[in-house]
């Protein structure tokens, strides 16, 4: 397990840093899970949520962990079973939140990304 996927399997609130068209960045806190060593993340919000309409569009970002950073591209999926297996991760790792049905939301399990991390 690399680096990366490690801090995205235990951390409950990650923090996504995605580019701005004018080369600067934003961090974002989002949610993390990780199914047989592969991370996904999805936006709770919509696929009109500013971070993830910037990482969608340049198909990368950077995980931000105090002064570690963790570069990653990401890729949409579009696999039914592997969204069910991502649902059950976030149903275990999220189980007490009130905001878990919002990534359980069907329309949001279209959102869902597989996060590569990138070198190591």
């Amino acid at each position: 397990m690399t680096a990366a996927i490690d801090y995205l399997a235990n951390t409950d609130t990650v923090r996504i840093a995605t580019e701005l068209s004018d080369g600067g960045e934003v961090v974002t806190p989002i949610w993390s899970v990780v199914v047989d060593d592969t991370a996904y993340i999805r936006s709770a919000y919509g696929p009109d949520s500013k971070w993830y309409r910037r990482v969608s569009r340049s198909g990368r970002a950077k995980f931000v962990d105090g002064a570690q950073r963790y570069p990653v591209t990401v890729e949409p999926v579009d696999d039914d079973s592997v969204n069910e297996n991502v649902d059950g991760a976030y149903r275990s790792k999220y189980a007490a939140s009130p905001s878990l049905p919002d990534l359980l939301n069907p329309d949001v399990r279209g959102l869902t990304l597989r996060v590569i991390p990138q070198g190591g």
